[in-house]
């Protein structure tokens, strides 16, 4: 697992943009660089709100020897079980980036695959995506042991088409699974949103914004019951659970067959002006000075250099 992936701070800003003097902690504190970037911030005033975006963090196998229950002065968790994970101090809000998620840019009257690099098809190109990952720590969050396991026997009883982007290197498809690269983020959407459903059989995903963005597009999920995060997006609206194994095919021919209707879902429940208006009433309560607000937004904190936030996708 590499701890020094992804950046570990996010601004708090006004809706305009107008910083705002929080910051969100989202993943461990580990390189020489984010040290001295975490006293520039507190040295500016900065206060401090965790959030559980990266795998288990700030369970004790997520991080590092810093003590994030003195940092951070609440925490926007994803956990069923909040106590297994967070410090016992502090506020807790049901509350994950991926529900910051804005329907407005994710729409699937704005996407389409047109001329599609390699192998891909301007025609849908699956019935069934995976989003997997080619980085160690990426495979374990999304579970690729399991997804082979499950993928495989999907094609071998149905006959689905089935797309894994982003494949582990050296993994070999069994008939009827595709394996792509990573795709540019305009071409995924355009993949989901062409697909029957989106398979995700993470357990360690504490952020699945890939979720969030299928029910925008409003493609149906097939979820892990496990998984960390991302369990609050699943209903009869929005798609199916699966276990194993076992109960993968019913589960997906389900999500498949219903007639839920994931997008109205999701702008009902979530969206940068319900998500960012929750954590305002958060801030607001530790910090009377914040100015009044209709809603907060998240923005990457630019003076460290960005890479792509671990376990968000």
């Amino acid at each position: 697992m590499d701890l020094a992936s992804g950046a570990p701070f996010l601004r708090v800003t006004g809706p305009g943009g107008e910083a705002l003097p929080w910051v969100v902690v989202r993943a461990p504190v580990v390189t020489h660089a984010q040290h001295a970037r975490l006293s520039r911030l507190a040295g500016e005033g900065c206060r401090f709100v965790g959030a559980t975006s990266y795998l288990g963090f700030p369970g004790a196998e997520f991080r590092d020897e810093r003590d994030y229950g003195l940092l951070c002065e609440a925490w926007l968790h994803c956990f069923r079980d909040p106590d297994r994970f967070l410090p016992p101090n502090g506020p807790r809000l049901l509350v994950s980036e991926s529900d910051f998620t804005d329907p407005l840019r994710v729409d699937p009257r704005r996407v389409g695959l047109g001329p599609a690099p390699g192998a891909l098809s301007p025609e849908p190109v699956a019935d069934v995506v995976h989003v997997s990952g080619a980085e160690p720590w990426r495979q374990r969050a999304k579970n690729w042991p399991l997804a082979a396991r499950c993928l495989r026997r999907l094609a071998e009883e149905t006959g689905l088409r089935i797309l894994v982007v982003d494949a582990p290197p050296g993994a070999e498809p069994p008939p009827g699974v595709t394996l792509t690269g990573p795709l540019e983020w305009p071409l995924l959407l355009a993949v989901i949103s062409a697909a029957r459903c989106l398979f995700v059989p993470a357990v360690l995903d504490a952020s699945p914004r890939v979720l969030a963005e299928a029910l925008c597009l409003d493609v149906p999920v097939v979820v892990n019951r496990a998984i960390l995060g991302g369990w609050q997006y699943v209903n009869p609206f929005t798609g199916v659970f699966f276990d194993g194994e076992d109960d993968v095919v019913p589960a997906v021919l389900e999500a498949m067959g219903g007639t839920g209707r994931p997008r109205s879902w999701f702008m009902a429940h979530h969206g940068p002006a319900r998500a960012g208006a929750r954590v305002f009433r958060l801030l607001r309560a530790l910090d009377p000075s914040l100015p009044a607000l209709s809603h907060v937004l998240l923005a990457p904190d630019r003076d460290l250099p960005r890479s792509a936030a671990p376990g968000t996708r």
